[in-house]
């Protein structure tokens, strides 16, 4: 095979390009745009080059991964400052977690909700439950149907699907949970002097950032524990109070009573859409053919 990598050492000197022919000084190929130093495929090389074409070339993963440890709160500022090539694009980031999330969960015995626990024992424990909630029913009398089928009946494929979902999508599920927050930081985190008034946009990416940094986490946590256990849900709130320490520039005690009321707030919320979900299901009962007997 041939091989100019050696005849690039003097950018002046000239070269001709392995892909097109053309003569031509300096390390690119005004032509083609090829390097001039084109080697032998390597183990290392096909790496780079996949690397590349996922975005995560120039060694953006490695920063990227480093700084959402080390300073990830600056990291965010920076990203919405303008500094956007030097990191990974965070929905890049996602989506290939996401995929590690996927495939360890498929080499390890991870449990995604719960602690310990095998899949048997889990489907063990729904066929438990499920029986106790309709004996109970039984013996109250009332049994609720949809269309003449059976509440337990109609939820139950609905709740296997979302359970799946979350397995194969743990990266986009946590996202989900974190959007929750937006309302809350925009609010309490108005006033902050190194970012003060983030819009909804910025806030979006903020919670991606955090996402990522919570999915990289867990997928150590899980490595080292060899899928036995998941991240402590305390841990959320302290990288939280990290993150948004480093971001909004306030100290760590306002920084903590400000991501409570945070949380506060997101805890509201999920209590509106709950109460319109019940209340929209109440009021379309006749439509949906929500019937008690």
């Amino acid at each position: 095979m041939t091989d100019n990598k050696n005849n690039v050492e003097n950018e002046v000197h000239k070269h001709v390009c392995l892909n097109c022919g053309a003569e031509y000084e300096g390390n690119f190929c005004p032509e083609c745009g090829q390097r001039a130093s084109v080697g032998r495929l390597t183990m290392l090389s096909v790496l780079n080059s996949f690397l590349a074409v996922a975005g995560f070339s120039n060694g953006k993963l490695w920063k990227t991964l480093l700084h959402s440890v080390t300073r990830p709160g600056h990291m965010i500022r920076e990203y919405l400052h303008g500094k956007r090539t030097y990191y990974i694009k965070p929905l890049n980031l996602l989506v290939v977690l996401s995929l590690l999330f996927v495939i360890l969960q498929n080499v390890l015995p991870v449990n995604l909700f719960g602690n310990g626990n095998s899949k048997e024992d889990i489907e063990d424990t729904r066929v438990i439950l499920a029986d106790a909630d309709s004996l109970s029913l039984s013996d109250e009398g009332v049994k609720i149907r949809i269309n003449g089928t059976e509440l337990s009946e109609k939820v139950k494929p609905i709740l296997d699907t979302m359970e799946d979902w979350f397995r194969g999508n743990m990266g986009y599920y946590r996202l989900l949970c974190q959007l929750l927050l937006i309302p809350g930081t925009m609010l309490c985190f108005r006033k902050s002097k190194t970012y003060p008034k983030s819009n909804l946009p910025e806030n979006f990416f903020i919670q991606i950032f955090v996402s990522n940094q919570l999915m990289l986490l867990d997928l150590l946590w899980l490595l080292c524990s060899w899928g036995h256990y998941r991240l402590p849900t305390l841990i959320f709130v302290l990288v939280l109070i990290y993150d948004y320490k480093q971001l909004f520039g306030f100290s760590w005690g306002r920084t903590t009573w400000k991501v409570a009321l945070v949380y506060l707030w997101a805890l509201l919320i999920m209590i509106l859409l709950i109460s319109v979900g019940i209340a929209a299901g109440y009021y379309f009962r006749s439509a949906l053919g929500i019937t008690a007997s």
